[in-house]
C-alpha cells in the first residue's frame, strides 16, 4: 500500500515540479560564467600571443600608415589627401588628438592656426577661409585619430623577418626615458650579417665579412610587386583633372604636345586624351611638363603629407599662428624612379604606342602593338635596342605601365609583369657615391606617344617612388647611419629599419644611444634592432582613422572603405 502523504508521482501534473530544474539552471549560470571566464583567458592568451592591436601615433610610416592628422579634398580636382598634425606625446602609446588642430598663443591670445595646404595632385592651394566646406580650409582644421593595426606577434619565432616587412618592435632607442618600453613601427631594409648602405633614394646591401666593403660589392635591394604598389607617390593623375577654381597662377595641363598635332586632350572633361591621324598627322607626342605645377614639385621627394613642416631656417614657426604665406619646406632630391601608368584602347591603324621614362643615362620605351608589347632601352641618346617582347593580344581596353624602380625596368598588362630588364641593368655604385648621394640634379622625362592610329588614353597616372633619404639640409651627408660615409655593419641577429616618411622619421638612421644589458647578455651598437627586441608584424588596419559624425567628437566609426592589409 501505498502512502498517500509522500513524494508527489512525477506523472502529475498537479503536483509540484523536482527541484532538479533548480539545480539546472544554477548549472546553466555557473557553466555561462566559467565560458565567460574562458573566453577572457582565451583573449588575453590570444592578445598575448597571436594577434595584439597598436595604434599609430606619429607620421613617420605615412602615407602607408597615418598618425594624428587632417583631412582634406581639392575643391578643384577632387583629389583627397592628408597631411601631418604634431600631437605632443602621452605615457602610453597613444597621442592627445584635440578636436580641431590647435591655435598658438600670441600678443593678442590665442591665434587659430592656419597652413598653407596645396593639393599634391594639382597644386592648388586651399583658401583660408571656405564658408562652403568650413571643415576643408586651412584655418584650424578638424584633427582626426591615427590608424589602428593588428601586429601578428611572436611570428619570428618560426619565420625570419623579410626585407621589406612593416614590423612593431621595442624601441632601442633613448633608453633613459622609455628603458626599452616604447612601440616602435617601421620597414625593416637591413638583415642580418649585411652592410646597408642608403644612396640615391634606394636601399644597397653587401655581406657584413667584418671588412669595409668595395662600392661593387653592394647590390641595390628590389620591393616586392605588392609592396612597390604600397609605396608609389603621386607626382600627377589624371582622373583628378581640375575643374577650373580660381588660382593665384591659371593652371594648365602638364601633359602638353610637343610633337605633331594629332592628340586632343579635353575628352571627357580632359580626363581622355585621343590620338586620330585624320588630324593630319601620323605621329603625336605628349611631353610631362614639370614646370606646369610647381606647388607640387614633381620629380622631386616632396611629399604633400608633410605640409606642415617648414624650414626652421626660412621660418620662426613657433611665433606665428598664421602660416598660409609660408614657404613649403622646399624638396632636395630628384627621384628618377617612375610609374607611367595608361588605359589604351586603340580603335583603328596597326601603329605603336609608345610609353617613355627617362633616367640619367637611360630611356626606356615601352612600345605596345596589337599582337605584342616591347621593351626598349637607349642609353647616351643613342639608338634604342630590344631588351625583351611578349606576343599576346591587345584587344579592347588595356591597362599598361611602364615603369622603372630599383634599377628593374619592366612593362605591366593588366596588372601582370610581362617583360623586365635583366643584370645588364645595373647601378654604377661609385659614381653615384662621387656624386653625393642623389642630389638635386636634371629631372627625368615621361612622355606618351601614338604613331599611325586611332586611340584613346585614358586614366593616366604618373607616380615616383619612396625616396630614403640619408642628407642634411646641408651639402654634407648629416645623418649617422646608413650613408655612404658610414654605412651600417649589422650582427648575426640585428636588423636596420627606415620609416616610409623618410624626411620625419626617427628612426634607426639617428638613433644614438647603444644598448647596454650585460645582465640579459645583450649589448648592441646603436642603430640597430636586436632580434629579441622584435614583437612582429603588422599586417592589417582594422580601424583606420575613425569618421567623426559631429564636429568636436572623436573617430566613433572607422572608415571601412580604407581597412587594408599592410605591406
Amino acid at each position: 500500500m501505498t502512502d498517500s502523504g509522500t513524494t508527489p508521482s512525477a506523472s502529475d501534473p498537479s503536483k509540484p515540479a523536482p527541484r532538479r530544474a533548480a539545480v539546472s539552471q544554477q548549472t546553466n549560470v555557473q557553466e555561462t560564467i566559467e565560458s565567460i571566464l574562458v573566453a577572457f583567458i582565451l583573449a588575453f592568451i590570444f592578445r598575448a600571443f597571436v594577434v595584439e592591436a597598436f595604434v599609430i601615433p606619429t607620421g613617420s610610416m605615412a602615407p602607408t600608415l597615418l598618425g594624428a592628422h587632417m583631412r582634406f579634398f581639392c575643391p578643384d580636382c577632387g583629389y583627397k589627401f592628408t597631411a601631418n598634425y604634431s600631437s605632443p606625446r602621452s605615457e602610453s602609446d597613444d597621442v592627445f588628438i584635440p578636436a580641431q588642430a590647435e591655435g598658438v598663443r600670441g600678443p593678442r591670445g590665442t591665434e587659430p592656426r592656419v597652413y598653407p595646404i596645396h593639393c599634391p595632385n594639382c597644386g592648388y592651394k586651399l583658401p583660408k577661409v571656405d564658408p562652403q566646406r568650413p571643415t576643408n580650409d586651412a584655418t584650424s582644421p578638424p584633427v582626426h585619430h591615427g590608424d589602428r593595426i593588428l601586429v601578428m606577434k611572436y611570428l619570428y619565432l618560426f619565420n625570419e623577418p623579410q626585407r621589406w616587412d612593416v614590423v612593431v618592435f621595442k624601441s632601442p632607442d633613448s633608453p633613459e626615458l622609455h628603458d626599452y618600453t616604447q612601440n616602435y613601427i617601421k620597414r625593416l631594409v637591413g638583415k642580418p650579417n649585411e652592410v646597408v648602405m642608403i644612396l640615391d633614394g634606394d636601399i644597397y646591401v653587401a655581406p657584413n665579412t667584418g671588412t669595409p666593403p668595395a662600392p661593387a660589392d653592394f647590390v641595390v635591394q628590389t620591393k616586392t610587386a605588392r609592396v612597390q604598389d604600397a609605396l608609389w607617390r603621386v607626382v600627377y593623375d589624371n582622373d583628378f583633372h581640375p575643374s577650373g577654381e580660381t588660382r593665384a597662377r591659371d593652371w594648365r595641363q602638364p601633359w602638353a604636345p610637343t610633337e605633331g598635332a594629332g592628340w586632343n586632350l579635353s575628352l571627357n572633361g580632359g580626363r581622355t586624351f585621343r590620338f586620330d591621324t585624320d588630324s593630319g598627322t601620323n605621329r603625336g607626342t605628349l611631353h610631362f611638363d614639370a614646370a606646369a605645377m610647381p606647388e607640387t614639385f614633381p620629380f622631386q621627394d616632396f611629399l604633400g603629407y608633410d605640409q606642415t613642416y617648414w624650414d626652421r631656417n626660412l621660418l620662426n614657426v613657433a611665433a606665428r599662428g598664421d602660416l598660409w604665406d609660408a614657404p613649403l619646406m622646399p624638396p632636395r632630391h630628384t627621384v628618377a624612379d617612375l610609374q607611367l601608368s595608361v588605359v589604351y584602347e586603340r580603335q583603328a591603324g596597326d601603329g605603336p604606342l609608345r610609353l617613355r621614362l627617362s633616367k640619367e643615362r637611360d630611356v626606356f620605351t615601352a612600345e605596345v602593338l596589337p599582337d605584342r608589347v616591347r621593351l626598349l632601352r637607349a642609353t647616351d641618346g643613342g639608338e634604342p635596342t630590344l631588351v625583351g617582347e611578349k606576343s599576346m593580344s591587345l584587344d579592347g581596353k588595356v591597362r599598361v605601365a611602364l615603369q622603372n624602380v630599383d634599377y628593374r625596368a619592366s612593362i605591366i598588362v593588366n596588372g601582370q609583369e610581362v617583360v623586365a630588364t635583366g643584370a645588364d641593368y645595373a647601378p654604377n655604385v661609385e659614381a653615384l657615391i662621387t656624386a653625393g648621394g642623389g642630389r638635386i640634379k636634371p629631372l627625368p622625362t615621361a612622355e606618351i606617344e601614338a604613331v599611325d592610329q586611332t586611340c584613346d588614353v585614358s586614366h593616366v597616372g604618373l607616380h615616383r617612388d619612396i625616396h630614403y633619404i640619408n642628407a642634411g639640409p646641408s651639402n654634407e651627408l648629416a645623418r649617422p647611419w646608413g650613408n655612404p660615409r658610414s654605412p651600417i655593419f649589422l650582427g648575426p641577429d640585428e636588423y636596420f629599419v627606415c620609416g616610409d616618411n623618410s624626411l620625419i622619421s626617427g628612426d634607426a638612421r639617428v638613433w644614438s644611444s647603444p644598448i647596454n644589458l650585460p645582465g640579459e647578455d645583450l649589448v648592441v651598437e646603436a642603430g640597430r634592432v636586436p632580434g629579441r627586441f622584435m614583437l612582429g608584424k603588422a599586417f592589417f588596419v582594422y580601424w583606420p582613422a575613425g569618421y567623426k559624425p559631429l564636429p568636436g567628437l572623436p573617430g566613433l566609426a572607422p572608415n571601412f572603405g580604407e581597412m587594408r592589409f599592410i605591406h
